[in-house]
């Protein structure tokens, strides 16, 4: 059969089709509306300038995205029905277009080749719907993980989307049964279905033909006319949101100057972070309306698997619910009373305070809860920023409500009083002193600025990291030098518990003295710090080569500066630190340092890498203890759990603050003699030759 002749009656059965193009134009004109709606909405937020930057790099951000679906297929199962899905529909639609060339203008095109290629895909595509529909049928309605919720907004699009494709098989066999085709053998699932009708007369044939033909054609204008309101709204918001997403560092939060806004700012119109609806940006509006309710934030939020009162969708889906209902889009809210600070707050949101987020989306505790790991964001699909939102949230709680967990605020008095959250500004110099480490003055030139950082000073099990790294320093032959009593906190826990006012203060003094020394890096131990003096100091002015640790060892290690050579077999478990991982991408370095250990066998807990589980201090709760639910758990005990599971014997980290967690909860598990947990630069003073000795 020559295959270069392929072809088959296009339209057939149709004669009349101007009521298809009539409603294609309804339908596009439906669809039109509710788009328009839907950025009507978008644009009542505030401004978010820093979205509306480098196009070029955007639009290649979107293209990538939309080719390889690259963050909707980082969750297995899920990420690859959806891509059945999406790239069989893309197909459809080009097949679609390719046939209406030769209907409406009378080319020629779809024969010969283009046909068997077109056809075959076409088979394909369709199958690959069903089975994409299917295993998201049973996945919701058989499996039902406890973070995917059902409602029948979920359920219908399924049917849909299931009914267009069978309803377009059996269209096809039917027409197959009915006139014959002598490349049904290129259809083998419309031939299938040309069984179903066979014996029906051509009469009969006929008629149902066209009544499937334009069941199918209906179904298909009411899935393009129903998109903007209905959850396939994400066909549209998703792309969009992808294409305005997050440029800057992840670390970096956006931000007002606090001391020019309160000096030019009338006190009734002061205002820091999100108190009401009337707050959100339009960015943060559009993230509302680009979540799919896939629940990939709860599977991997660590506070959601600890079993605490909190949930990130859960955040997204109430402000959205409310953003909805303040904007006449969805049911009115009833404000549920704030116990402080609500005379101030419903003046900030209206007389009613319906528009408060805390109180009606959200109660007061829940945003306390959330670790800042950015777990949720590193999963969501959809490229939601939830952390900042939150991050919002917690200012204006802190800074307008003045409502904050007693154990934070605490941490944050001693932060102003004492330069740090932890004790008397004078016992960094005296430990400086001790350990006689060289202070570098005003005007001084070194090639290594260490920032010891707070955790690390003032708690004695953490100050062997510092005097561990310094060792290797000397060893290596590399000036270096510290603050002294001119370094304070970076200004992290502040800045992580929302009080805006005290981290600007900070980071404005601390650059300014940074900038009067002379470095070539500035090297930290602390992920924390890190983050901070790499992603938000440049904001005020303090543009510097920050290296953590893990960076510096494994730059020593590979130019030969440093050589392991103490031999020691030991299984090595590496927790991967939310501000080092995700939010800085630093996976391989450190292993790579652990691999250079000779005897070194390095493991992967349970989770790693960009899903590494929280050590549970992160977003300030080193500070705070908040109770989980009945029957939740500490999330330092549940990452202990995937430790010992995964067989090691050394735990290594790279953060003071994740070492402190994890020992605690070996303590508390009955692990500690069973399994060291270590600082990574002290790991590596084991390792090496004889002559780097500790200092005393």
């Amino acid at each position: 059969m020559d295959l270069s002749q392929a072809s088959r009656p296009l339209m057939w059965n149709v004669s009349v089709s101007w009521p298809m193009y009539a409603m294609f134009v309804v339908a596009c004109l439906l669809f039109g509306y509710g788009a328009w709606r839907r950025i009507a909405s978008w644009r009542k937020g505030k401004a978010s300038n820093e979205r509306l930057s480098d196009f070029g790099k955007r639009f290649w951000i979107l293209i990538k995205e939309l080719l390889f679906q690259t963050r909707v297929r980082n969750s297995s199962l899920p990420g690859w029905f959806h891509s059945f899905i999406f790239y069989s529909f893309i197909f459809l639609v080009i097949t679609t277009a390719v046939v209406a060339l030769d209907v409406d203008f009378g080319t020629t095109f779809f024969r010969g080749y283009v046909y068997v290629f077109f056809t075959v895909g076409a088979e394909l595509a369709g199958l690959l719907i069903l089975v994409g529909i299917s295993i998201a049928a049973i996945r919701r309605y058989v499996v039902k993980p406890k973070t995917l919720e059902n409602t029948s907004a979920d359920g219908w699009p399924l049917l849909l989307i299931g009914f267009m494709v069978l309803t377009g098989f059996l269209t096809e066999g039917l027409r197959i049964a009915v006139i014959g085709d002598p490349y049904r053998w290129l259809s083998p699932i419309g031939t299938a279905a040309s069984f179903l009708f066979a014996g029906i007369s051509p009469e009969a044939g006929a008629v149902t033909h066209q009544v499937l033909w334009w069941t199918h054609t209906v179904a298909g204008m009411a899935w393009i006319a129903l998109i903007p309101y209905t959850k396939f709204v994400h066909m549209l918001a998703l792309p969009t949101n992808v294409f305005f997403s997050k440029l800057k560092p992840r670390g970096e939060l956006a931000r007002v100057d606090i001391e020019a806004l309160m000096e030019k700012a009338d006190a009734e119109d002061f205002n820091v972070g999100v108190a009401a609806v009337k707050d959100f940006t339009w960015k943060q509006r559009l993230d509302f309306d680009a979540c799919i309710s896939c629940g990939r934030c709860d599977d991997i939020c660590p506070a959601v698997m600890a079993g605490h009162p909190f949930s990130p969708k859960r955040f997204i889906h109430a402000s959205r619910d409310l953003t909805h209902a303040i904007d006449g889009n969805g049911q009115p809210v009833q404000a549920k009373p704030a116990e402080a600070g609500a005379e101030g707050a419903e003046a900030a949101a209206g007389a009613d305070g319906k528009d408060l987020v805390v109180g009606n989306a959200v109660d007061e505790k829940f945003i306390w809860y959330c670790r800042t790991c950015m777990a949720c964001m590193e999963v969501c699909p959809a490229a939601i920023d939830h952390v900042d939102s939150m991050m919002e949230v917690r200012r204006n709680e802190l800074m307008i409500q003045g409502r904050v967990p007693t154990e934070a605020s605490r941490a944050l008095k001693s932060l102003e009083t004492s330069g740090n959250p932890f004790g008397p500004r004078s016992y960094r110099s005296e430990w400086v002193a001790k350990n006689r480490i060289p202070v570098i003055p005003e005007g001084g030139d070194v090639d290594v600025l260490f920032w010891i950082g707070c955790c690390t000073t003032y708690d004695e099990t953490k100050q062997k990291i510092a005097t561990d790294l310094l060792t290797l320093l000397d060893r290596s032959g590399i000036s270096y030098g510290v603050l002294g009593e001119d370094e304070t906190c970076c200004g992290d826990p502040a800045r992580v518990v929302g009080d805006e006012r005290l981290f600007q203060e900070i980071a404005k003094k601390q650059v300014a003295v940074l900038n009067q020394r002379k470095f070539r890096v500035l090297l930290v131990n602390c992920p924390h710090c890190y983050n901070v003096l790499k992603n938000e100091y440049p904001q005020f002015g303090g543009n510097f080569r920050v290296a953590h640790h893990s960076e510096f060892l494994h730059e020593m290690l590979w130019s030969g500066v440093l050589r392991p050579s103490r031999a020691r077999a030991m299984r090595i478990a590496y927790h991967d630190p939310c501000y080092l991982g995700r939010y800085q991408k630093i996976y391989q370095s450190p292993r790579e340092v652990l691999r250079a250990i000779p005897g070194a066998k390095v493991l992967e807990m349970g989770n790693h890498h960009e899903r590494s589980m929280c050590c549970g201090g992160g977003g300030g709760h080193y500070w705070m203890d908040l109770k989980p639910a009945a029957g939740g758990e500490r999330i330092n005990n549940l990452r202990v759990d995937q430790l010992e599971k995964s067989g090691a014997d050394t735990l290594v980290t790279a953060c003071p603050y994740c070492l402190q967690m994890l020992n605690d909860s070996l303590k508390l598990r009955n692990l500690d003699e069973k399994i060291r947990a270590i600082d990574l630069a002290s790991l590596v003073l084991e390792s090496v030759e004889p002559e780097a000795k500790p200092r005393t």
